[in-house]
């Protein structure tokens, strides 16, 4: 009589810690409605618009057309080179706790005859910050700069490859905002020489909606940045094994407190690991075969209901159970 009431106790107990874990980590049961992503726009004049619609404006209707549950925040500060800003964004970063923040920095610094290297580390900066506060960075090159007439070449030559060279090192997206605005010739969206108007505005929007996951169907859309390890075991950011665990990562880790502190760790340790199986042929195959199983795991949580998931792992826990006491018996 004792036993048989000591085993449906148990199954219950599995029963109810079962339904207790898919109420932690699936959105469905956690909340009515699936958090808002906050996106941070961080920059200089050129992120506030000076005299013209900022792209942060073209990005929310861009945003909002596609049916992507986001909200853009603009952050810009007129006049601010990269010292300012790696100073600035740890307070930006505390106040908003951005899912994304998308940092286009470095027009001041090349105008103004700052050096590049300092430019671009204060950039390194600027992404660690954010990955340590559970932001996904995503970073922009400098944009063109035309003042007096003449073309700054110290941008596209010197800056632009050191801050392409920073994100690569940190497996950061890095958006070209400064070739799609270059063509046919850099000055021809900047009436001032230095701020876009709302046609360059719209093309930077259009270029970080495009990496962003809500972008197309609402899908991964090839953005998110940060899967370090994946990304380095598989040798792209765009590989299908990378896309499903930053989709996972997105749907269900960014959507709490746990998940996001979660990823913040894993963005503050994982690089140096990542950058030495990236330079291991040995070790991307080891490791691609050690992600099996979570990337098995992600694409059940990604591509099944909450119904589903919730049936299979009771199927599972009442499997186990019974399997457990018929071994006793």
């Amino acid at each position: 009589m004792i036993e048989a009431r000591c085993k449906r106790s148990t199954i219950f107990t599995f029963f109810v810690l079962t339904i207790f874990i898919l109420g932690m980590i699936l959105p469905g049961f956690s909340s009515g409605q699936e958090e808002t992503q906050r996106i941070v726009a961080f920059g200089d004049s050129i992120t506030v618009g000076e005299g013209f619609t900022p792209y942060s404006v073209f990005l929310q209707q861009q945003l909002d057309a596609n049916g992507c549950n986001a909200v853009v925040i603009n952050e810009g500060r007129s006049g601010e080179s990269t010292f300012g800003g790696v100073n600035r964004i740890g307070g930006v970063l505390a106040a908003h706790a951005p899912h994304y923040i998308l940092i286009m920095e470095g027009a001041n610094d090349a105008r103004q005859g700052f050096s590049a290297q300092s430019a671009a580390a204060n950039l390194g900066s600027m992404m660690d910050q954010s990955g340590a506060a559970g932001a996904i960075p995503i970073v922009s090159a400098v944009t063109p700069n035309t003042e007096g007439g003449v073309e700054n070449r110290q941008i596209p030559d010197v800056f632009n490859p050191l801050i392409q060279g920073e994100t690569s090192r940190r497996n950061v997206i890095y958006v070209d905002n400064y070739t799609t605005l270059a063509v046919p010739n850099p000055g021809q969206y900047f009436p001032d020489g230095l701020h876009p108007d709302n046609t360059g505005q719209s093309i930077i929007a259009n270029n970080f909606f495009a990496v962003l996951p809500c972008s197309g169907s609402g899908g991964g859309g090839g953005g998110g940045g940060g899967c370090f390890i994946a990304t380095a075991a598989h040798g792209s950011l765009l590989a299908p094994h990378v896309s499903v665990l930053r989709d996972f990562r997105d749907s269900y880790l960014q959507t709490n407190k746990l998940g996001r502190l979660f990823i913040s760790t894993y963005y503050k340790y994982s690089p140096p690991v990542a950058r030495a199986i990236s330079q291991s042929e040995t070790l991307k195959s080891v490791v691609r075969v050690a992600l099996l199983p979570f990337v098995c795991i992600a694409y059940i949580f990604v591509n099944f209901s909450t119904l589903q998931i919730s049936l299979v792992l009771l199927a599972l826990s009442c499997t186990v159970v019974m399997m457990k006491y018929r071994r006793r018996a």
